[in-house]
């Protein structure tokens, strides 16, 4: 299965983390999260082609290090 990047609030902040380790790990002990969406891609910037196009359908967030980061929010 391949790895999604999803953004995820945990505590008021945002983190990127994939949807296979990180997230189970999260459910697996219980931590309170909300998932916000799929993160555009795993560092987006200008090589992502929806930025390049001028056709990004994504919301531009924050992550908790200060990195911006586009979400295809749900």
């Amino acid at each position: 299965m391949k790895e999604k990047y999803l953004a995820v609030e945990i505590k008021g902040e945002i983190f990127v983390m994939n949807n296979n380790d990180e997230l189970g790990g999260l459910t697996d002990n219980d931590v309170p999260h909300t998932v916000i969406g799929r993160i555009c891609t795993q560092g987006c910037n200008t090589t992502c082609l929806h930025y390049r196009g001028g056709t990004c359908p994504c919301k531009i967030m924050k992550d908790a290090d200060g990195i911006l980061i586009h979400v295809f929010v749900d």
